[in-house]
């Protein structure tokens, strides 16, 4: 992991320990303990391992200073199974909740999708040339798009 990488995995993690005791549910407070344990675990020696620590980090990030833990964190992590791309995880999380939308791979992501709470959007799309293009809005209060 380069050093850039590594200082923002370290102010991620720093952030998310200092606002975790904010979660009301103890529960939350857990699961979050363990998606930190998981991602620090994580080997950091290749770009891709790397890029999947900090989203997961980042996005992680966001919901404990929301205090409210959603997506891939609302269950523990994988015990033994790597991690997939977060662009891919969270597509496959909105193909379970609507069944007619095709399983999300990691070669043609395209999605859009709006939380049913209304605070968090999603949408993922494939570059021409390759690579995806990931966007990701979250918001306490609700989004109006």
């Amino acid at each position: 992991m380069g050093s850039k990488d590594a200082e923002e995995f370290r102010d991620a993690l720093l952030d998310i320990s200092s606002h975790t005791v904010k979660l009301d549910s103890p529960f939350d407070r857990v699961r979050c303990l363990e998606w930190v344990r998981k991602l620090s675990a994580l080997p950091d020696d290749n770009l891709e391992t790397s890029k999947i620590k900090n989203e997961y980090a980042q996005y992680l990030r966001i919901q404990v200073r929301n205090k409210c833990l959603h997506g891939p964190f609302e269950h523990p992590p994988p015990l033994n199974a790597a991690l997939c791309p977060l662009a891919e995880s969270l597509g496959n999380m909105i193909c379970k909740e609507i069944p007619f939308l095709p399983k999300i791979g990691p070669i043609c992501p395209v999605l859009h999708h709006k939380s049913p709470d209304g605070r968090a959007y999603v949408t993922a799309k494939q570059i021409p040339g390759g690579g995806v293009l990931c966007y990701m809005a979250v918001s306490p209060d609700g989004l109006q798009l």
